[in-house]
Parts: structure tokens; sequence; C-alpha cells
């Protein structure tokens, strides 16, 4: 066998073993995920997201900021280009900086401006995964 034919030989029986190790991976991570005191994690984190640790198991839930595309152009139609927030910009979709958002709001709660746009404003939480695993914490458990 020729070189070439040999590295596509160890190529391809390298991706073969790495798919069976990803479906030997995620039947773990949800048997892991499925248990009682992961399970307990997942409740504390299911209404907002973020991340929580427990005997060096870290998991998360991510969150994904949604902005209603509809309020958005009403808002920004009632306003001058010129005026629009720094924290937005108008393209196919209008995108909105959550933390420049964050911190227009936080200077300016009573802003009528505010109030709308907290009302175009929603988050999407995604899976309950594990981040990490510490594995010297998780022994010190033992």
């Amino acid at each position: 066998m020729d070189h070439v034919a040999e590295l596509a030989v160890q190529l391809q029986e390298l991706q073969q073993s790495k798919q069976e190790l990803d479906v030997r991976i995620k039947k773990l991570e949800q048997q892991l995920l499925s248990t009682e005191e992961l399970a307990q994690q997942k409740l504390l984190l299911s209404n907002q997201g973020g991340q929580k640790s427990h005997r060096g198991i870290t998991t998360e839930i991510k969150r994904n900021h949604v902005w209603d595309q509809e309020v958005l152009t009403e808002i920004l139609d009632g306003l001058q280009a010129e005026d629009h927030p720094a924290f937005m910009s108008q393209q196919t979709t209008i995108k909105v900086d959550y933390r420049a958002f964050e911190s227009f709001a936080m200077a300016n709660p009573e802003d009528a401006l505010v109030q709308r746009l907290h009302a175009a404003h929603s988050i999407k939480l995604g899976p309950f995964k594990i981040k990490e695993i510490n594995t010297d914490k998780l022994k010190e458990n033992l």
C-alpha cells in the first residue's frame, strides 16, 4: 500500500473511532444529566439559565436574548435615524447589543424607550448540559 493510501486508511479508522467515542460520550453525558443530583441543578437553572456547580460538576443552560422584530421596527420607525440608540442597528433584522442596552436601561430606568424595549425582549434557554468536570474536586467528595 502506498503512503497516501495508508494515511487515508488511518484517517478513516480514526474518524470511525471518533464517531464511536462521540456516541459513548453522548450516552454517558445523558446518564449523568439524568441523575437525581444533576436533575436538582437543572431545576435551579430552568427559569433563568446560567451555571451551577456541585461536587466538581458544572452544568449550564445558556441564555439567548430574543428581540421581537415587529416591536423593534415600530420603535425605530417612530425615531429619526440620527436619534436611534447607539446599541441598535437596523439590517435585515434589528440587532441589539444586550450589554450596551442593559447599561442604558440601568442609567435610564424611567425612559419610555427603555420600557418599550423591555416589552420587545425575551430570553430563550438552551439545553441543559455539562460544562465542566473538575476531577480533583470530584475525588475529594468520594
